[in-house]
């Protein structure tokens, strides 16, 4: 869902006892996508948007490079190789780990202010 306004990711990190992995750990969120299906993220997620998904694939980070996410979260305690970390960092990517499910992080999200 895309917000009227932008949120700072820092203010919702606590929330979701999320683990930055990459280098560059702050971004300007306008919203947040759920989606595991990558033609579905490439159609209808937006600009600066939060993605949340379990794949932790390179193409993970061409997709979030092609519709410019603000930030990309793994859940389920998922966390992709460091190539992959690599990448998103040369990309500018922000990538993100928990262990809650998609399900209670989005809800931890939305309570914490995430549209």
């Amino acid at each position: 869902m895309k917000s009227e306004k932008t949120r700072k990711l820092s203010s919702v990190l606590a929330a979701i006892k999320a683990e930055p992995l990459t280098n560059r750990a702050e971004a300007d969120l306008t919203g947040c996508y759920i989606s595991d299906l990558l033609s579905d993220v490439l159609a209808h997620a937006s600009h600066g948007m939060l993605w949340i998904t379990i794949h932790t694939h390179r193409n993970v980070i061409s997709c979030a490079t092609t519709k410019d996410i603000g930030a990309v979260l793994f859940v389920c305690g998922r966390k992709p190789d460091p190539g992959v970390v690599a990448e998103a960092d040369a990309e500018g990517i922000v990538l993100l780990s928990t262990k809650l499910a998609a399900y209670e992080a989005a809800g931890k999200l939305w309570e914490a202010g995430l549209r």
